[in-house]
């Protein structure tokens, strides 16, 4: 790089600030005297980000928790603002988060003029479709992570490439159970159940008592069963802790780790977001859940036009996946199917057959080029 470039990455949740901090770490390597700085968390943070705010550590979704923090989301976006206004730099990369970052697009590019990439689109094949009129405006490239958006803005005359999805190269093999379990220190012999209640205060709330429940009717079904709980990074252990203090489990918790734990378990309850696609990618069998305030589920029940929310189903264009959401995510329900599901070779072998080939559709879905070179391209005012 003939200059030092300034670049300003937006990411508003975990997953997002962990996918900003792989690209933040190469940008560092590449062009080590280029400044970065932004909206994130601990891990843009660690790979070297001057951070204006650390939303990322409040992972606020859904219009009833957006409304609790409004007053976080507020100051973070006037600091933003500002930084823009005084950095005027040479790229601004939105992560995913499409609440707040479109939004900002429509500033950055009205206002200030900077040139935008938007990584990880937002759904809008979902809902609220109209936002693609909102991106052709503002957004200079946006840089997808599944095939099918691409043909989508293709069609609507927006710049886009497909960069590949980053969960791909991280997924360790499915042949890694044992040494999943020997590192976390399991049992081999017995049943494994992972609980994944996902990364916001506000999904722990409503997740872990369905989990706890669950797993209490598990364990009086399967008594040699364990159980193992990653804690997402954005999550104080003790929220955890007090869901089990009255139980009397065989539960183990551990800070982050969520794919080791997925790869040692016989069976995975998983919050719908990223953690559900890792699952699928390891092909273990699985349960998808989600619940969510009732203002929330009303407005996204309106408005959604999808008819799963686990990303493997959407790929596979039907359900292989349960999905237990609001009404039906209950401990009853839950625990249910899993028994009969355990108790039926045949529908695990054909479950992990299923996100097989999810995951050999996706992976074999060349990217035009990855996230870095598109980067690296709309900085030096080069294709990629």
């Amino acid at each position: 790089m003939q200059k030092s470039k300034r670049i300003v990455l937006i990411a508003g949740e975990e997953s997002g600030d962990i996918h900003a901090a792989a690209l933040i770490r190469q940008l560092k390597t590449a062009y080590p005297d280029s400044h970065i700085s932004g909206i994130g968390g601990r891990h843009m943070q660690n790979a070297g980000a001057e951070l204006v705010s650390d939303l990322a550590r409040h992972g606020v979704t859904g219009f009833f928790e957006v409304l609790r923090h409004f007053s976080v989301i507020r100051k973070a976006f006037i600091a933003i603002k500002k930084h823009l206004q005084e950095q005027k730099p040479d790229l601004l990369i939105l992560v995913d988060y499409p609440g707040f970052n479109l939004r900002l697009a429509r500033y950055a590019k009205e206002k200030l003029g900077l040139k935008i990439i938007y990584y990880i689109s937002p759904q809008i094949w979902a809902w609220k479709a109209n936002r693609i009129h909102l991106i052709k405006r503002c957004v200079d490239k946006m840089a997808v992570i599944l095939p099918f958006e691409k043909l989508i803005y293709e069609k609507a005359g927006v710049p886009v490439q497909f960069v590949g999805h980053p969960l791909i190269e991280k997924i360790p093999s499915i042949d890694e159970v044992s040494s999943s379990r020997a590192a976390l220190n399991l049992s081999k012999e017995k049943k494994l159940f992972a609980l994944l209640p996902g990364s916001r205060v506000h999904e722990i709330e409503h997740h872990m008592p369905v989990l706890r429940d669950t797993a209490v009717l598990l364990y009086q079904q399967f008594p040699n069963a364990e159980f193992i709980i990653p804690i997402a990074g954005t999550i104080e252990p003790s929220k955890i802790e007090a869901y089990f203090k009255q139980c009397n489990l065989p539960i183990k918790l551990v800070n982050d780790q969520a794919v080791p734990c997925m790869s040692a378990a016989d069976f995975v309850i998983v919050a719908s977001g990223t953690a559900s696609l890792e699952c699928a990618l390891l092909e273990k069998p699985m349960c998808i859940i989600y619940k969510s305030s009732w203002l929330s589920f009303y407005l996204v029940s309106v408005f959604i036009k999808v008819k799963s929310l686990g990303l493997c189903n959407l790929l596979a264009n039907k359900n292989i996946v349960p999905e237990f959401l609001q009404y039906d995510c209950n401990a009853i329900e839950l625990a249910r199917y899993i028994i009969n599901f355990q108790n039926d070779p045949h529908q695990i072998t054909k479950m992990k057959s299923q996100l097989a080939e999810v995951k050999e559709n996706l992976s074999a879905k060349k990217s035009d080029c990855s996230l870095f070179e598109l980067v690296a391209a709309e900085l030096t005012g080069k294709n990629a």
